[in-house]
């Protein structure tokens, strides 16, 4: 028997922040369990970031992602065998190298995406329009805030 917990109730203005981050984090993992997409979560984020702000070094890779440069550059690696990324040489740095999308990791992340809308779609189907409308308000406030300040 699934219970359904109580409606919980708005953070205070000065807990927003806070509460934002903690529930969108656990909102993600929500939406990678309730969908199959054959790899870890920090796999399809990488690309997505990749794919959203383009070829990436290895370090910034990591420094967005919140892993460690060993970590990032075994998911690169990864990636890279599967073909999804593939790297580059840096033209402004020769001890460099780019990480971009592949056309096969582009569109191995538009499935990606397909599944997560359908695992998370479930959720949403049960809410009322007055609270879809919110959330889309929501996600629109939050894309605004990425483009303008995750650069």
């Amino acid at each position: 028997m699934t219970r359904t917990p109580p409606p919980a109730e708005a953070p205070a203005v000065d807990e927003l922040p806070h509460h934002l981050a903690l529930v969108c984090s656990q909102f993600a993992r929500l939406a990678a369990r309730r969908s199959d997409v054959g790899v870890g979560s920090v796999s399809w984020r990488v690309v997505a970031t990749i794919e959203r702000l383009g070829p990436l070094r290895l370090s910034e890779i990591a420094e967005r992602e919140r892993v460690s440069r060993p970590t990032a550059t075994a998911v690169i690696k990864r990636l890279e065998e599967e073909g999804l990324v593939r790297r580059e040489s840096d033209p402004t740095d020769s001890r460099s190298s780019l990480v971009s999308t592949t056309e096969a990791g582009s569109a191995q992340l538009a499935a990606w995406r397909a599944q997560l809308a359908t695992g998370v779609g479930s959720l949403l189907e049960t809410l009322p329009d007055e609270d879809l409308a919110t959330l889309s308000r929501a996600s629109e406030i939050l894309a605004g805030l990425l483009e303008a300040h995750d650069r």
